[in-house]
């Protein structure tokens, strides 16, 4: 059974590698939800010096996995508490910023505002799943900081995850559902408004860079480190929602 485990895994691994790959580069395992940031990183890292980094991407849960099992994967990169608590092996973290909550309303909703929520004409609200999910978990920290939980509890449509959410809104089944930045901006062109939520209202996300003490090619992860570092990456990083 250890073998199958490790051949699906590696065969997982090889069909997800870039396609551009290069059997030195260091490989980075990302959250799918990042996948635009760390595509749009990883363009400009390579105009700058000529290098790329070999990218992966699925969801946190895949992530570490491939981290763990695979002995392939040099750098992961999502939110701080999760790789933690997964038990990585990292030896160097960089927090590439602080992962933001907000709400966000579909196209067909008149509602466009945080005090919407106490709206009693407001309809149901999509939010991800509150054990789980970052950012369900933060959004539950919030309602409840709020002092909107229990009362707001009918009223909530609780999902698997934020793209279940964004789905929610896209087909106009919920009036407002809570997204993290970077996912609300991905998909702006699909929903209505969205608000970032007051972040002294739930846990902070640091979102991360980590380096594994197996990554066997430790220059090019210190170097793709100190690129992240520059101001042209850090205004990538704002950019997508960090």
């Amino acid at each position: 059974m250890p073998r199958i485990r490790t051949l699906v895994l590696a065969l997982c691994f090889i069909a997800l590698l870039a396609p551009t790959a290069q059997a030195d580069d260091v490989v980075l395992a990302s959250g799918a939800g990042y996948k635009k940031m760390v595509n749009a990183l990883n363009a400009a890292y390579k105009q700058q010096t000529g290098h790329a980094v070999s990218l992966i991407y699925g969801n946190m849960a895949r992530v570490t996995t491939l981290a763990r099992e695979s002995g392939e994967v040099g750098l992961v990169l999502g939110d701080e508490a999760f790789l933690d608590k997964a038990g990585l092996p990292i030896e160097k973290k960089l927090e590439l910023g602080r992962g933001k909550l907000v709400l966000a309303f579909a196209k067909s909703s008149k509602f466009s505002r945080v005090e919407d929520l106490d709206d009693p004409q407001a309809g149901r609200i999509a939010l991800p799943d509150t054990k789980k999910a970052i950012y369900g978990k933060a959004a539950r920290e919030y309602l409840l900081t709020s002092g909107r939980l229990p009362g707001i509890q009918p009223r909530l449509v609780e999902v698997a995850t934020i793209p279940q959410v964004f789905s929610y809104l896209n087909t106009n089944e919920v009036d407002m559902g809570f997204l993290n930045l970077t996912h609300a901006l991905n998909v702006q062109e699909h929903i209505g408004e969205f608000v970032v939520i007051d972040e002294s209202g739930y846990s902070p996300i640091r979102i991360i860079v980590g380096v594994l003490d197996t990554c066997s090619n430790r220059q090019q992860a210190d170097e793709f480190l100190s690129f992240l570092q520059t101001p042209e990456a850090k205004a990538i990083i704002k950019k997508h929602g960090l």
